[in-house]
């Protein structure tokens, strides 16, 4: 009993030291000042919070992977969200179930995907991104808008959207997408000396070395949409708006990957 309450104020108190405003009924604020004076961050311990900023206001949720969570409502864990009438509302999905602090399973190889909603009180362009993280960069942290089927990179660069008042629950997406599919054991770590990128139909090619013999293009997900061998322009008809990974291989067998935005 007496570790369970040490993770819960841990895990609370950290959420206490990014954003230094909020206090649930967990624990006592003296209790939560103290952890977060004797307490320190792991570079991967599996937190990320985001945060939804525009017109004057923002505001943050705390996502945490950890041993503790689950699919389901953690009693002691998982937040509701209990600040309707803000003039910015943002939180996650727990079926209907609004969050502003969720635990969730601990990450393993596998993708996972989380539902976010807001609500404004007026129209305007907002900025969605990553307050704080801790997650492996095994992982991809991927912001989806179905709206305008397009993919950013949130470790790369913030996403600024049109709002327009009144509650949207269907619109956005955080995936963490593990990068299993291209990782090989000869690799090379740096790309510097290929310069790509997307014009219209075309990805355009430009590199000095001669020893590249194949071009294979995937989603950020790890599925295949061509495999070809190298150009300097190469078809890309259909690929819409996104992050994609670039995986060259070269004569003697060795790959580069190399991730590009279009």
């Amino acid at each position: 009993m007496k570790t369970k309450i040490l993770v819960i104020a841990l895990f609370f108190g950290t959420y206490m030291t990014m954003f230094g405003q909020i206090c649930y009924d967990y624990a006592s604020k003296k209790y939560i000042q103290e952890v977060r004076k004797n307490s320190e961050n792991s570079p991967t311990d599996g937190r990320i919070s985001l945060r939804l900023a525009g017109n004057g206001s923002f505001v943050t949720i705390l996502l945490g992977f950890i041993p503790e969570g689950t699919i389901h409502f953690d009693d002691g864990y998982d937040g509701p969200f209990i600040n309707d009438g803000a003039a910015v509302e943002f939180y996650s999905f727990l079926g209907a179930m609004r969050l502003s602090i969720q635990a969730l399973p601990e990450l393993t190889n596998a993708n996972v995907q989380v539902p976010l909603g807001y609500e404004l009180t007026s129209d305007g362009l907002y900025t969605i991104s990553i307050d704080a993280e801790f997650l492996s960069t095994d992982f991809d942290i991927i912001l989806e808008d179905t709206y305008q089927s397009t993919f950013t990179d949130l470790r790369q660069t913030s996403y600024t959207f049109s709002g327009i008042t009144g509650e949207t629950h269907d619109r956005f997406f955080l995936n963490l997408d593990y990068r299993s599919a291209l990782h090989t054991v000869d690799s090379e770590n740096t790309s510097k000396d290929i310069l790509a990128y997307f014009h219209d139909d075309q990805l355009k090619l430009y590199t000095q070395r001669n020893d590249i013999a194949k071009v294979s293009l995937y989603s950020i997900t790890g599925t295949q949409i061509l495999s070809t061998n190298f150009s300097n322009e190469i078809l890309t008809k259909n690929v819409a708006r996104g992050i994609y990974i670039i995986q060259y291989t070269t004569i003697s067998g060795v790959q580069i990957v190399q991730k590009i935005a279009k």
